[in-house]
């Protein structure tokens, strides 16, 4: 689940943004550090360059992931939540306050912040809703289908989706124990709404019939 439709690593490529790109310097997190974490000292702003960031939050043994960070999302230290890398990756980071003044001088940048902060509020409601109101199958079926619109690829046998997270990330993402979210994909695989066809990799025959029980 991105939290933005807007990939900054475009927007900063444009030559009206050049002094922008030159306050970001680039932070190296290998595969399941923790980059960021509640409790940090450091009041920075950060766009993943490469690689994927899982942002969670955690109370004692307990956590729930609120979003998967790709290349050209934005977030910042802080929010409160931690940020692991989920495979090796790179972020470009700068300070708040670098931000905010660029915002004030560069009036490009000012448009692209808001509508970037915009989308991750919008998004935030969203997951805050679904969790408030949705059982733990119409948050996975929902989820599945929103990738698969998002990301899924045409195939002869309907819509592949190759989600690029295991049962225990999926799990973590849900808020759901791993027993639970591959019992539910057991049973969309037995009713035919979903078909496995590798480590991770589903195909989707009718996209509808999945629409359909996010409905339930």
């Amino acid at each position: 689940m991105k939290f933005s439709e807007i990939n900054l690593l475009d927007e900063l490529q444009r030559p009206e943004l050049t002094e922008l790109r030159g306050i970001f310097t680039r932070r190296s997190v290998t595969k399941g550090a923790v980059a960021f974490h509640p409790e940090t000292d450091e009041n920075l702003v950060f766009v993943i360059a490469s690689g994927r960031v899982r942002i969670y939050l955690g109370y004692e043994e307990k956590e729930f992931t609120l979003g998967v960070l790709e290349p050209g999302d934005l977030y910042s230290t802080h929010a409160g939540c931690y940020a692991q890398a989920l495979e090796d990756s790179t972020l470009m980071v700068t300070d708040v306050q670098s931000v905010k003044r660029c915002m004030s001088e560069i009036p490009l940048f000012t448009r692209t912040m808001v509508r970037v902060l915009g989308q991750i509020l919008n998004n935030s409601f969203s997951i805050i809703g679904s969790l408030a109101f949705k059982d733990i199958y119409t948050r996975l079926t929902s989820f599945l289908h929103k990738e698969a619109l998002r990301t899924g690829t045409p195939c002869s046998g309907g819509t592949e989706l190759r989600l690029a997270l295991t049962t225990e990330q999926l799990s973590l993402h849900m808020g759901a124990t791993r027993q639970t979210v591959s019992t539910l994909l057991n049973n969309l695989v037995r009713e035919g709404i979903m078909v496995k066809k590798g480590r991770s990799i589903w195909v989707i025959p009718d996209m509808e019939a999945l629409h359909r029980q996010t409905q339930q």
